[in-house]
């Protein structure tokens, strides 16, 4: 946990920025669902990108989709703009987020691929921070994310996971050479892609970016971390949404990667505090009590680190990360308990390796 904090720190310093006549035109593409609080600044951050050369490819998979006013009020703000709306779904699999991308992949007009998600909002800089790493031996580029914005309980645990758990998890396991990809930001060539099927091959499957990630590195590619985190706005968010959220991830990735996810617990602040108590109290007659604290306590000090390297660390934080600490084994146990989950208002079934089927478990 600590050694996960010092490489934390490690990754988020000496950033530079190269200069812009040096880099690859990109193409952005945007899958819609739904209008979250701060879509459009969230959208609008994409417009004012400090890069010479972009397209935005935003896509829809209904023509009723409620994200395309949004999307028609900042292309009617900025008319130069390279930026276009697309509603042709296509259907490769029954991972939704794939079968709405498709059509604006295949429309794209360059070979280096931004795939981001709506509720990401970036800086100026944000491809000056991200395109120059995508070297020769390079797959994909993805990045930590950082929550910020948040309100409400939910909100406050989104933001404590993602900007301690989660953070330190993403640099340690690239140290340790097992990276991960998420789809919030994934930096990619087309020319690449293509040798392992094009991003169809992915619709099978949902966890799409961590199959791309295991893919890229089957073909002797790397898979880095942007330099800095990228910002997720997160807004108002109930505590069902999070609890709903995070019993997915889990549960994609006990479907995944299944001995891993049931050591999990070894990594959880309240577990490994309580089996050091009890080692150290049955050792050494140290008090269970006392260690235990101090274990928690040093813990959340690191954490705390971590979060303020992410986002502004505060008192609502400090109370989000202990309710979220504790809840950790409750949901862990719910993960274990089944392999279904719900994504954008349907059902679906997990199977081995992570891939995806329609409908609940009958």
């Amino acid at each position: 946990m600590g050694w996960g904090t010092w490489i934390a720190f490690k990754q988020f310093q000496n950033r530079r920025e190269e200069e812009p006549s040096s880099l690859a035109p990109v193409s952005i593409l945007k899958p819609l669902k739904g209008v979250d609080e701060g879509l459009l600044e969230n959208l609008e951050s994409f417009f004012k990108l400090n890069y010479p050369s972009y397209e935005i490819l935003f896509s829809v998979t209904e023509n009723t989709e409620p994200a395309i006013s949004v999307v028609q009020k900042l292309l009617s703000k900025y008319p130069s703009a390279d930026a276009k709306l697309v509603c042709e779904p296509q259907n490769t699999g029954p991972n939704p987020k794939i079968n709405n991308l498709m059509t604006a992949y295949e429309l794209a007009k360059h070979d280096v691929i931004l795939i981001s998600d709506s509720n990401i909002r970036v800086k100026p800089n944000y491809l000056l921070n991200l395109v120059p790493d995508l070297r020769d031996s390079v797959g994909i580029i993805t990045a930590v994310v950082a929550g910020v914005s948040a309100k409400g309980l939910g909100g406050w645990l989104e933001a404590s996971y993602l900007n301690t758990f989660f953070a330190r998890w993403m640099v340690l396991t690239k140290k340790l050479g097992f990276p991960s990809v998420i789809g919030k930001s994934m930096l990619f060539r087309k020319s690449i892609l293509k040798r392992l099927g094009g991003l169809k091959t992915l619709g099978h499957y949902i966890a799409e970016d961590y199959m791309a990630g295991h893919g890229i590195q089957k073909l002797d590619l790397t898979v880095e971390l942007m330099r800095s985190p990228i910002e997720q706005f997160i807004g108002p968010y109930s505590y069902q949404n999070f609890w709903a959220r995070h019993l997915r991830w889990g549960r994609i990735r006990k479907s995944i990667a299944p001995l891993a996810f049931l050591i999990e617990p070894l990594f959880f602040s309240t577990f490994s505090g309580v089996a050091g108590a009890i080692s150290l109290n049955v050792l050494f007659g140290f008090s269970p009590l006392t260690v235990w604290g101090l274990h928690m306590a040093l813990w959340g000090i690191c954490d705390g680190l971590i979060y303020q390297l992410m986002d502004r660390f505060s008192w609502k934080a400090l109370g989000a990360w202990v309710v979220r600490e504790g809840l950790a084994p409750l949901l862990w146990i719910s993960i274990l308990s089944g392999n279904t989950v719900s994504w954008r208002g349907r059902d679906y079934r997990l199977l081995k390796g992570g891939l995806l089927a329609e409908g609940r478990t009958t």
